[in-house]
């Protein structure tokens, strides 16, 4: 008894100074995220006329991050995590509408952005007929999501390792990731191995639960996902980037790439002059299996190339900046729109189109400029509401094989110094939509000729809209 007694002592002990030697933190969000658009047209699928949707949505997350190593491993680190999110729609202008062709119920299709669940390997029996396709998706939405659950070890930056789930970081696998990574520096040069069995979203926007992006079916009819993987090699010196790199999901996709990039003052601290250039290349190539498929309105073909070129300029607390997007051949098709470096928003069209809402600057042969300008000013003080105070202006102009856009958008965001964790933000844009000849808003396959035997007519539509965001942190 004595010696139980005695045992139990130190394991208490032991335990209490196990846990003191490690570092954990609680946090948590409410946010809620709002998109208003102009374009309130009634729905008519024979004609190709849609509306903008306009929505609003409350989402809330929790999480811990762990630091599991004791402050005596001062080259080491092994952190973890854990959070998750819950949410829905506060207001959504879809839940109602008829579609004029039929009369009949449409069914909203703002579960693309909140809720979107087709089970993971997106096999789900509600994924019915066009007809009725909306209405069995809003029906079976999922509203929550563990985006975080995972484990990161580091060894003095030169080795590391991270599995499970977590926000990704890779430019073209955006979102929260579920798979691992590893990478080793050696001098001036950087290995980094990326696989990604999953993606999620948790964000005040985009609400889903883990999904498979790319799966393959076997000629059993066995859905699997053979995952998303990247190699990439970086070299760094002195500002200067070149990182060539591999993409590829087996059965989909093989995208050999390129990046390099050249950074004038990469200490910059708000302070001074600063140059940022990037120029990227896609080399995409399809593998037979979808080469026949459709993907945002016309054939995925072969292969397909992009070129990204972009650059920013930096002066004390203002920007501008500009670049060009240029598609050769359907180079998007699997590639470049589950993630992608070029820096704007390219999901403001409308949910009813294409893609829930991608612009055609993702398009077969698209080739799209933008400039863009802004700038920061800090003011006041904690005590009298005082922040950081942002401000921007982007421009935009797309030609496709399937539509021409232009767009202007103007925005401004507020972060409330420490302790209010507060931050509000506003966008208004201006967005012109020409849908041309041969095609048709909805349809993201080949489209037949009319019953007069003519083809589909070209469409202007208006998808201006503004959105607006209130998050708080805790």
């Amino acid at each position: 008894m004595k010696k139980s007694y005695f045992g139990f002592i130190a394991l208490a002990l032991f335990g209490t100074t196990w846990l003191d030697a490690f570092d954990y933190k609680i946090s948590g969000k409410a946010e809620s995220f709002s998109k208003f658009g102009f374009n309130n047209t009634p729905i008519n699928s024979t004609e190709g006329k849609y509306p903008t949707e306009s929505f609003v949505t409350m989402v809330g997350g929790l999480q811990i991050d762990m630091n599991l190593l004791p402050q005596s491993f001062s080259e080491q680190s092994l952190t973890g995590g854990l959070g998750g999110m819950v949410g829905g729609l506060a207001y959504d202008s879809g839940r109602n509408l008829i579609d004029e062709a039929n009369g009949k119920p449409f069914g909203s299709a703002t579960f693309n952005y909140i809720g979107y669940y087709a089970k993971y390997d997106g096999t789900a029996a509600w994924q019915k007929p066009d007809s009725q396709y909306n209405i069995g998706m809003t029906q079976n939405t999922r509203h929550y999501v563990l985006y975080n659950a995972y484990l990161n070890y580091d060894y003095n930056g030169i080795f590391g390792i991270k599995g499970g789930r977590y926000e990704s970081t890779a430019d073209f696998h955006s979102g929260f990731t579920q798979g691992f990574e590893v990478y080793a520096k050696i001098s001036e040069v950087k290995l980094w191995w990326f696989s990604s069995y999953g993606r999620a979203f948790a964000y005040d926007e985009w609400l889903y639960d883990f999904y498979a992006p790319k799966t393959y079916t076997e000629p059993s009819g066995r859905v699997v996902n053979l995952g998303i993987h990247i190699f990439k090699t970086t070299w760094y010196h002195n500002g200067i980037t070149i990182a060539p790199f591999i993409q590829f999901s087996p059965k989909t996709y093989t995208t050999p790439a390129i990046e390099v990039g050249y950074d004038t003052n990469p200490e910059f601290d708000g302070n001074g002059f600063r140059s940022q250039t990037t120029i990227i290349g896609l080399f995409s190539v399809w593998d037979k299996n979808v080469r026949s498929g459709y993907r945002y309105g016309n054939q995925t073909g072969a292969d397909g190339q992009t070129l990204l070129i972009k650059q920013r300029f930096d002066i004390n607390n203002y920007n501008i900046g500009g670049g060009i997007y240029k598609n050769f051949k359907n180079a998007n098709a699997h590639m470049g729109t589950y993630g992608n470096p070029v820096g704007i928003d390219f999901w403001t069209a409308s949910v009813y189109d294409i893609g829930a809402s991608i612009s055609d600057m993702m398009g077969k042969d698209a080739f799209t400029g933008f400039l863009y300008g802004g700038g920061y000013y800090v003011l006041g003080n904690s005590k009298n509401f005082g922040g950081k105070l942002n401000w921007g202006i982007l421009g935009r102009l797309t030609t496709s094989d399937r539509s021409n856009e232009q767009s202007i958008a103007v925005n401004a965001d507020y972060q409330f110094s420490s302790p209010f964790q507060l931050a509000v933000g506003l966008k208004l844009e201006y967005y012109r939509d020409l849908t041309k000849e041969g095609y048709k808003v909805g349809v993201s396959g080949p489209v037949p000729l009319r019953p007069d035997g003519s083809k589909q007519p070209q469409d202007i539509s208006d998808r201006s809209h503004m959105m607006a965001y209130i998050r708080y942190g805790f």
